[in-house]
């Protein structure tokens, strides 16, 4: 990885370890400098472009954080960047984007959809290189680098909890980790308001959903990538799912107990485990993976109003 994408930390989350009875640790991807996992990805697959690619520059398509990951890794090798956002994209996430190497930045369409394809359209008009959020063999390797983290940082983990959207977190957690260890567990997690990868697993096939309203806009995919879909499916890999409530609750339970800020999509794993605990009976050593830390703050001060107290 390169420098300034680092080896975030473990942390004993207390509150969840007596909550569940088991031993819980949090993986604090919340503290990358983008605030989110995006970058491992986004830097593995630009550094390996060729130098005519390198000249070409790169493009993607993005509402927040795989346009921060691209945005940086990319300035780490002086490759113009172009990021192709909906109309809709708040304000902050643009700001953001822009502090990373000075990005063009393209607003288009009404939805995710409509950027995407305009980012194809203009990909093909420059010849520029596609950076995909998670649906590539480089990609999948670079949040790989995160298992491998969690295997150096805790050897005794047993289960491994990640939150799920098209599925390249999850599935190169799934390739560093099961490969090699078939007594470890890994777990995916997603809205149940948005669970394309959960059908898929249960119906052994790509699934895709209609566009859903959930409050973890991280994880909100309509469908899962082919290849992070065929590396769960040789694994077996579970995928749960909980509500935006329970989403809700595990945000404030994280800040009050931990002194985190985590979005809605990382705070999934930690609902989880507070409200499905039939789906860890035989864990004893949990990792949480806190996939980002992104969130609007008036969204977050709402949050922490609208839901109690975790502390007694």
């Amino acid at each position: 990885m390169h420098p300034e994408i680092i080896r975030t930390p473990l942390q004993i989350w207390r509150h969840g370890s007596s909550a569940t009875g088991k031993t819980v640790q949090v993986k604090l991807e919340t503290l990358q400098r983008t605030g989110s996992f995006k970058a491992r990805g986004a830097w593995n697959r630009i550094r390996l472009l060729r130098p005519a690619e390198r000249k070409a520059g790169v493009i993607c398509a993005s509402a927040g954080n795989h346009a921060q990951g691209v945005a940086l890794a990319s300035s780490f090798l002086n490759i113009r960047a172009t990021i192709v956002m909906p109309l809709s994209t708040p304000e902050i996430k643009i700001i953001q984007t822009r502090l990373y190497g000075e990005p063009e930045i393209i607003l288009y369409g009404k939805s995710l959809s409509e950027a995407y394809h305009h980012a194809l359209a203009l990909q093909k008009e420059r010849g520029s290189i596609f950076i995909p959020p998670y649906d590539d063999d480089a990609v999948i390797a670079g949040q790989a680098t995160l298992g491998l983290e969690i295997l150096e940082q805790w050897p005794d983990v047993d289960t491994i909890v990640v939150p799920v959207g098209g599925g390249g977190l999850i599935a190169g957690i799934a390739t560093a980790v099961l490969t090699h260890h078939d007594d470890i567990r890994v777990v995916g997690v997603q809205s149940d308001k948005a669970d394309a990868a959960a059908r898929s697993m249960e119906q052994n096939g790509r699934v895709a959903i209609a566009h859903a309203e959930t409050i973890a806009d991280g994880i909100n995919v309509a469908e899962i990538g082919e290849k992070p879909f065929e590396i769960l499916r040789k694994f077996h890999v579970p995928v749960i799912r909980v509500n935006d409530e329970e989403i809700c609750f595990a945000i404030t339970a994280l800040c009050q107990t931990a002194k985190l800020v985590v979005e809605p999509a990382g705070a999934a794993p930690a609902a989880a485990i507070l409200f499905h605990p039939e789906s860890f009976e035989s864990s004893r050593k949990i990792v949480c993976v806190l996939s980002g830390a992104n969130i609007n703050i008036s969204r977050f001060a709402e949050i922490l109003k609208s839901h109690p107290t975790v502390i007694r």
